[in-house]
């Protein structure tokens, strides 16, 4: 099947971002999170391609008129990094609700359901009819339906198998723009992994540990958010991973998803929906050299003081200026507690220490860091009892580390403030 390629705009192509797409109100940013974001957007610049969205694109997907029927726009990733794009069977079932709308007239022109399909690259592949029709152009009402129907389905599922990213990095936002211009409504599926390395929301930059609305709202008063008033958006493959990115630890999946989820909200999509239908681990579709996305892990390290693991917070879900341990953390510490048990079997004497650090952001205070260390420290603690831990716990409050900044020449770098912020257990 041919495709439409065009280039991907860049920033500075466009100096006048326009202004009706805007998206006024919402919460106010913190100073963090606008530095957060502006790291995301230096990254961008450098890599050349950090485009204002919802601006009009040379070549892009034909324009229909409101009453085209219903529609259904399939955004294909396809990187090195993910499994070999596929249509899981939830997919399948929102083109299945298209192909069987009764928003449908006879006729060779007439009205019907579509799918279109389209790539991050900036990739556009011909309309796909989903409404069943006979050499007339009658709508197929008989027995000829159901097989008509299932060769359209197959048609889209063997494009969306095709799609291999043929650029390296990836930015999402600006794929999910393009892949709903020209259409004020309709059902978008994401094919994706959702691990965006370009543009306005590069995960390399905004971490792990960033606020999703904070995030989300910057993003939607920068114009860099798509316009998805009337759109429904169904992820799928959300935090997949193969190739050398690392897997995603639940702790992770859950944030990537809240990121999307916050995004979702304030570009105005009418819902959000994230498909769990697990992909199968086949090899990616594409070669291209992919940006590794960092992932935080568990370290431990054994020294003349015992046994020292470290539990970066992104693992443990604190949210910004929060003490409270997301769910998926419960796995993460039992497992520690279990370490803890053998490491320490036959030694009633010993003790366990929890000491707790926080990241240096430009509005906090040396007390602040302090409390927000200590209290974290002892939501680990309490979780480590509760997991099986008798052994004495002392839980002390570290702050920010003395030595180390992640404020650098004036800006705050969220990679460097990500390493900073975790809890230790000492035993």
């Amino acid at each position: 099947m041919s495709i439409v390629s065009r280039p991907r705009a860049c920033a500075n192509d466009s100096p006048t971002r326009p202004t009706s797409q805007r998206h006024p109100g919402g919460p106010a940013v913190g100073a963090r999170a606008v530095l957060v974001l502006a790291a995301s957007l230096v990254l961008a610049a450098a890599a050349g391609c950090a485009p204002a969205l919802n601006s009009p694109a040379p070549n892009s997907l034909p324009a229909h008129s409101p009453g085209a029927g219903d529609h259904v726009a399939v955004l294909v990733t396809g990187t090195a990094h993910e499994p070999r794009p596929m249509l899981t069977a939830r997919a399948r079932q929102e083109l299945r609700t298209a192909a069987d709308s009764t928003n449908v007239t006879d006729g060779p022109g007439g009205k019907g359901s579509s799918v279109s399909i389209t790539t991050a690259d900036g990739q556009f592949f011909p309309i796909v009819p989903l409404t069943p029709r006979r050499a007339n152009g009658a709508v197929e009402h008989g027995r000829q339906r159901p097989r008509l129907i299932e060769d359209n389905l197959q048609q889209v599922a063997g494009t969306v198998a095709s799609v291999a990213a043929t650029q390296p990095g990836m930015d999402l936002l600006e794929a999910m723009n393009d892949a709903v211009r020209g259409r004020d409504h309709g059902v978008l599926v994401v094919v994706s992994n959702g691990l965006s390395t370009r543009g306005g929301f590069d995960l390399r930059a905004v971490g792990w540990n960033a606020d999703p609305v904070q995030i989300a709202s910057q993003l939607r008063d920068r114009n860099l958010l798509p316009d998805l008033t009337g759109w429904q958006v169904l992820f799928t493959g959300l935090g997949a991973t193969a190739g050398d990115q690392p897997p995603l630890p639940k702790p992770v999946q859950d944030t990537l998803g809240s990121y999307w989820a916050a995004m979702c909200s304030a570009a105005r999509a009418v819902s959000c929906q994230f498909d769990q239908t697990p992909l199968e681990p086949t090899p990616p579709a594409s070669t291209v050299e992919m940006p590794i996305v960092p992932i935080p892990e568990i370290s431990s390290v054994t020294g003349p003081a015992g046994t020292t693991t470290s539990l970066p917070d992104a693992l443990l879900g604190f949210g910004p200026e929060s003490a409270a341990l997301s769910a998926a953390a419960a796995d993460l510490i039992g497992g520690v507690a279990a370490d803890i048990a053998t490491t320490l079997a036959g030694r009633p004497e010993a003790t366990v220490t929890v000491t707790g650090f926080t990241a240096d952001p430009p509005e906090s205070t040396p007390a602040g860091r302090q409390q927000l260390s200590l209290a974290r420290a002892h939501a680990v603690a309490d979780a480590l009892a509760a997991a099986g831990v008798t052994h004495p716990i002392t839980v002390t409050g570290g702050g920010a580390a003395p030595g180390t900044s992640a404020v650098q020449d004036g800006v705050f770098v969220e990679a460097i403030a990500s390493q900073m912020r975790r809890t230790e257990i000492t035993y």
